[in-house]
């Protein structure tokens, strides 16, 4: 019984190296997955154009907006789970307009794929306070996304 019991014991110690060797591994491999992923740029040009990419890749949508019109962006995808959102939407002010009350800009959305499936990514461009009010601007995009094969 002595030499099972030491042996138990040498298992049991070994078990939180052994969590710890795995989840390093697997965090290394999803982030050697993202390092190779493709970037997909889109603009409003681009609206309603069928997307493909691979799980891991990144989508970055880049649209016009004038926060100072108190018009925002916001976004709606038909199913959850698939695309996670990478940050908080950025607005980026041309050098040309800084310092200039009122300028407009681009509204910058990344989403990262993580689960194959489809779905459709809707972007409408209103102002959050008015109710019942349709949006001015209406961009959708349906998105299909592989299993990663990288």
């Amino acid at each position: 019984m002595g030499s099972d019991s030491k042996s138990s014991v040498r298992i049991f110690h070994a078990l939180p190296f052994m969590r710890r060797l795995l989840s390093g591994l697997i965090l290394g491999l999803l982030l050697s997955s993202w390092a190779t992923a493709a970037q997909l740029d889109l603009t409003e040009k681009e609206n309603g154009k069928d997307l493909w990419i691979d799980r891991g890749d990144l989508l970055v949508f880049r649209l016009p907006s004038n926060p100072s019109t108190g018009y925002s962006w916001s976004v709606a995808a038909s199913k959850p789970g698939l695309l996670l959102q990478q940050g908080e939407a950025a607005c980026e002010i041309p050098k040309s307009a800084k310092g200039r009350i009122g300028a407009g800009g681009t509204e910058v959305w990344r989403f990262r794929a993580v689960r194959a499936g489809t779905l459709t990514l809707t972007f409408s461009y209103a102002r959050v306070w008015e109710k019942g009010v349709p949006p001015v601007r209406t961009h959708s995009w349906p998105v299909t996304i592989r299993p990663s094969v990288k």
